[in-house]
């Protein structure tokens, strides 16, 4: 009777754990939406129904590897998906391309720039709360010409850490075609637009008209999903020629709710009230970088790519040519124009550089993201900050909200963290799924035509949403394992208390 009896107890404890393990391991389980051919079973157990996992999707690599080998679109790139810091799939594909080959990063190097100022917060040189004026006008500690110049000769690695430190400035790359075959480029019928440069000018604005993405989702301009820095005209009574709007924070600059527009120009709305895309904005917070550092922007890169063993990241100022001529393993990027792909002929400027001008190859971009995540670049507290949702966005997926220098999503229950970026000549995009502890970098030395998104962006959605498919999948396996788990106890404690009661 007491061996039954300390059974008992130690089944009912058993079923504690495992509906704790329900209830914390992710309260989103309970928001799963039903996988189509799902089957139902019947638990003769306790007579309820249960729903079993779809049908296992195909593995991640394969999806990803398929997707690309069958793009109608042209592709040229380097795509690396890790899983635990581990390689999954490694794609080198296009002419000159290969795990050596460095890219610009284009928007995803707001993460960079949006760590180096949570670097600089957690060693008390910012305050997000403090507005954008009390650093560039108020506090102005430094001239333009007492900027240090950049080191060229900051490469340092040692042979014995060339595979982790690998060095992309001095990796000879072979140099492609300037125009690729007929057949690689004319996959359908498109309208050029010699002029749909993504740049940013004080006296030009640019923006796309709106256009349908995906089935049914509206998106108002490419400013919502690439940057295109949009400046609209608006009438004040009085605006000071010499500052910015006085609320803006660097908060507001890292979360693109600033509304802030050039010097003299009055703001695009009350700072913090909505979100709008800028690269303007994370502009202002690499001259923010520059005056308390008192070191221009690419020698902070550089020493933080020294610091972190980032071996293939850096930053250079110039044409693509003329960083070719420092940087060799640099590919050459390929605009869309005139029905063929031709180079586009993208200069890296100073504003550039901390809004989308960071160049990378797809190992040391994934390396930095997987420090980020693991803690080892900013502190606890700053990293809250950074993965917070400050600010719901309109973008090509639903459902996404804005932190700092990363979209966030919590659909169907799964985090996820990312970035995608456009320039003429280069695309990227950047995933990465906590829970899972896996990370996606997919960098591009192609740049599709902007007048058609769902072209442009086709690829980058199908392997986010095969990623995504198989993650759902993952979930639902551990979740029907668990509730089979519970099930199990829940009947051994029923078949224990009638033994009891029968005795």
């Amino acid at each position: 009777m007491q061996l039954r009896t300390k059974m008992h107890r130690q089944n009912t404890l058993l079923t504690c754990l495992v509906l704790s393990a329900l209830t914390l391991s992710h309260s989103s389980y309970a928001d799963f939406p039903s996988l189509k051919n799902e089957k139902q079973r019947s638990d003769s157990s306790d007579g309820q129904t249960r729903s079993e996992p779809a049908a296992a999707p195909q593995e991640i690599d394969v999806a990803i590897k398929q997707a690309i080998d069958t793009s109608l679109q042209p592709f040229s790139g380097s795509v690396l998906l890790l899983k635990d810091g581990k390689p999954l799939l490694t794609v080198n594909k296009g002419r000159g391309i290969s795990k050596n080959t460095s890219f610009v990063i284009a928007s995803l190097s707001k993460q960079i720039t949006a760590t180096l100022i949570l670097q600089a917060v957690d060693a008390g040189k910012l305050d997000l709360n403090h507005s954008l004026n009390s650093y560039l006008i108020d506090n102005r500690t430094l001239d333009e010409d007492e900027m240090l110049e950049a080191d060229d000769d900051y490469h340092t690695d040692t042979e014995s850490e060339r595979d982790e430190d690998f060095d992309a400035k001095f990796e000879t790359a072979p140099e492609p075609e300037t125009v690729l075959e007929a057949e690689a480029i004319l996959a359908s019928q498109i309208v050029i637009d010699a002029d749909s440069e993504l740049k940013q000018t004080e006296n030009s604005d640019l923006a796309l008209s709106s256009q349908k993405v995906g089935s049914s989702q509206a998106v108002g301009s490419s400013a919502i999903i690439y940057g295109i820095d949009v400046e609209s005209a608006q009438n004040k009574p009085y605006i000071d020629p010499n500052r910015y709007n006085e609320s803006i924070t660097l908060h507001h600059l890292l979360s693109h709710t600033s509304g802030v527009s050039k010097l003299g120009k009055p703001n695009r709305f009350e700072a913090g009230s909505q979100f709008q895309y800028s690269n303007f904005g994370y502009s202002l917070l690499g001259e923010i970088l520059e005056r308390v550092n008192q070191q221009t922007l690419a020698q902070q890169i550089a020493d933080f790519k020294l610091t972190y063993r980032l071996g293939g990241l850096y930053a250079e100022i110039g044409t693509i040519d003329n960083i070719r001529q420092r940087a060799p393993s640099l590919a050459i990027g390929l605009n869309e124009a005139g029905g063929i792909l031709a180079p586009s002929g993208l200069e890296v400027t100073e504003s550039l550089l901390p809004a989308g001008g960071v160049i990378a190859t797809a190992k040391a971009f994934a390396t930095f993201q997987r420090k980020l995540h693991s803690g080892k670049l900013i502190s606890p507290q700053s990293y809250q900050q950074m993965t917070s949702s400050h600010t719901d966005i309109e973008f090509l997926w639903p459902n996404m909200s804005y932190g700092y220098g990363l979209r966030i999503s919590r659909e169907d229950g799964i985090t996820e963290y990312s970035h995608t970026g456009y320039l003429p000549g280069y695309m990227s995009m950047t995933l990465h799924y906590p829970e899972f502890n896996l990370d996606l970098v997919m960098l591009e030395n192609i740049s599709l035509n902007v007048n058609d998104l769902d072209r442009v962006f086709e690829l980058h959605n199908q392997i986010r949403a095969s990623i995504r498919e198989s993650l759902i999948y993952a979930k639902s396996l551990e979740k029907s394992r668990l509730i089979d788990t519970k099930d199990k106890i829940d009947s051994t404690n029923k078949s224990e208390a009638r033994k009891e009661t029968q005795i």
